[in-house]
């Protein structure tokens, strides 16, 4: 464990992943391999051993918030940099800018602080008013994801308040952005860059390596380039047909794609 710290990064997951945490490791140590915080992994009852990381145990399976509140409550630290296990982080972290945006979510009421960056057609899920720094925004009450589990900077004790028992990580997201409402404390991101189409920010990842439980081609091609060796036996890879339908949808305008969604729900 690393001298004292207000700040720990918290790697969400479950056993049922455990053939993610090699590779997610491999990517995370080859671009952060100076990351001056503690790192945990949470699971259910399987321990992960490696150097530099610390396992933390939820228990029984049962649902997503209720293992996460006991895996919180283990943490020490007040603040927690939250990834997913599929989240594969793939250029080296610009720590000067993360230590940045801690800074900015502890000194002005912090519950969140999103640190991916998405391309500006998301904007409408987590729109933001201007703050005093040129590359912070507040994100406004009522939005849709106001909340979320993108690589983001927590207030340990918001992220509790906020979490209720039972609900799924996608519930948590929308159910948790309404309650976070009646917080008074606030959720912040980094401002859109017009310039890059892709998911980027102070820690650059794959979003995502999964889907549905299937390896999306992307991650085959980025775990190959980086040397990282992905156990495919464990899970389905991603079919040509369906990778290239993915790749069509994902090229039409946003708003035309959750118009597509709405009709195909009904």
């Amino acid at each position: 464990m690393k001298e004292s710290s207000e700040i720990a990064v918290l790697v969400l997951s479950c056993d049922k992943y455990k053939d993610l945490w090699d590779p997610f490791f491999d990517f995370f140590f080859k671009y952060w391999a100076d990351c001056p915080y503690n790192v945990y992994l949470a699971s259910n009852k399987i321990k992960y051993e490696r150097q530099g990381v610390t396992s933390l145990l939820a228990g029984e399976l049962t649902n997503w918030s209720n293992e996460t509140s006991i895996i919180l409550n283990q943490i020490k630290e007040e603040y927690v940099i939250v990834i997913l296990e599929d989240y594969f982080i793939y250029k080296t972290v610009n720590i000067l800018q993360l230590e940045k945006c801690y800074k900015f979510l502890k000194e002005n009421n912090g519950l969140f602080f999103q640190l991916a960056i998405f391309p500006t057609d998301h904007r409408e899920w987590w729109d933001y008013d201007l703050t005093n720094d040129k590359e912070i925004g507040k994100i406004k009450k009522n939005q849709t994801y106001r909340i979320n589990l993108q690589i983001g900077i927590w207030s340990k004790k918001g992220m509790l308040n906020v979490i209720k028992e039972g609900e799924s990580p996608w519930e948590f997201e929308i159910e948790g952005s309404k309650r976070s409402n009646n917080l008074e404390m606030n959720c912040y991101c980094l401002l859109d860059n017009l310039n890059l189409k892709y998911v980027h920010g102070p820690i650059t990842y794959l979003c995502t390596a999964l889907s549905r439980g299937v390896w999306m081609r992307e991650a085959i091609g980025l775990a190959k380039k980086n040397s990282i060796v992905l156990d495919i036996t464990k899970r389905k890879v991603e079919s040509r047909w369906d990778y290239l339908k993915r790749k069509v949808y994902f090229a039409m305008p946003f708003k035309f794609r959750k118009y597509m969604d709405f009709i195909k729900s009904l």
